[in-house]
């Protein structure tokens, strides 16, 4: 059988450091790119320490100028408890989930606070901990966590329609997180507790799973994050394995052998790494330490060819560059 082969990846640089303001992150747990290279990183943070403890939208340009943020730790409007994703829609305001709001928070590109929606509960409409967020034109795609399901509403917040039920069938979910959206309508989702990536359409009808249990090349454990390229390759954050994988289009779990292309599988986590027994740590790749993540919640994939991983507990966004294309 032929393995698929892809354009390999190379690291190109880390933004960001630990700190609660300014040019630093603490703990973001997610990113959205803008066409024009400017970065919203959401930092979900400790409010104990420090002022807040740094929870907010921070804004930077893939170059590391700072640029601002939006939002303080609160319960405010415009304000963030426990904050998990975010996204852009076409006009460039920004959408940010809260599971402790249980709600969605709509801010202008300039940081200005226009609107919130949703609601705790189970009903139609009703969030439990939303985590993924993903906007597909008038679409925003929202992933009720506890609820294990997605939902979709207008960009006003009205409720549109709902799929996925608890369980591990196709088409059930296990404590959702992440999800993304590819050019042909399709919607991935980490389907966290049952260890995969599921491929649904638009009304959540099942296509594919990707991955399967377990740390080997291909396997997944606890995958918190997934975004496609424009070529339909596939990212996950894999979350509990503390890497990076990719896939094809229909699932394929695409591998390189050429230098140090990270393209299939990549990461070890920092502390596991440098715990290690030196008889244990002789068997793990000598990977550099930005090379290494600990606690990746999300991987996003731009239109030119970088990919960004959000490496969390090293308060840090990590810059990969698709060669060859």
């Amino acid at each position: 059988m032929s393995v698929a082969v892809a354009t390999p990846l190379h690291y190109s640089h880390t933004i960001g450091m630990m700190a609660h303001g300014g040019r630093g992150f603490s703990n973001p747990v997610d990113v959205a790119v803008r066409e024009d290279g400017v970065l919203f990183v959401l930092n979900r943070s400790n409010p104990t320490q420090g002022p807040g403890g740094g929870i907010r939208v921070g804004i930077c340009t893939v170059d590391e100028e700072y640029l601002g943020e939006i939002g303080a730790y609160g319960t405010a409007d415009g304000q963030f408890v426990w904050p998990t994703s975010i996204a852009l829609d076409g006009d460039g305001n920004v959408y940010v989930s809260d599971e402790h709001r249980h709600d969605i928070q709509v801010f202008s590109p300039d940081g200005t606070f226009l609107r919130t929606w949703g609601r705790f509960g189970a009903g139609d409409g009703e969030l439990n901990r939303p985590s993924g967020l993903a906007i597909a034109g008038e679409a925003v795609y929202v992933v009720d966590h506890l609820n294990h399901r997605v939902q979709a509403f207008t960009l006003a917040g009205q409720f549109v329609s709902a799929f996925g039920a608890p369980g591990s069938g196709a088409g059930q979910f296990n404590l959702p997180w992440g999800i993304a959206l590819d050019g042909h309508g399709h919607v991935y989702v980490a389907d966290w507790g049952n260890n995969r990536i599921q491929k649904l359409d638009g009304h959540g009808q099942p296509l594919a799973t990707f991955g399967t249990p377990g740390r080997d090349d291909g396997q997944l454990k606890l995958p918190a994050g997934v975004d496609v390229g424009g070529d339909g390759t596939v990212y996950v954050a894999d979350w509990g394995n503390e890497r990076v994988q990719v896939f094809s289009a229909e699932g394929a779990h695409l591998m390189t052998t050429t230098g140090d292309a990270l393209l299939s599988t990549w990461g070890r986590a920092y502390l596991e790494t440098n715990a290690l027994v030196s008889e244990q740590r002789a068997q793990l790749p000598d990977l550099e330490p930005e090379k290494r993540f600990w606690g990746p919640t999300a991987v996003k994939a731009d239109g030119t060819g970088r990919v960004f991983v959000v490496d969390s507990c090293r308060h840090r966004i990590q810059v990969y560059r698709r060669t060859g294309l």
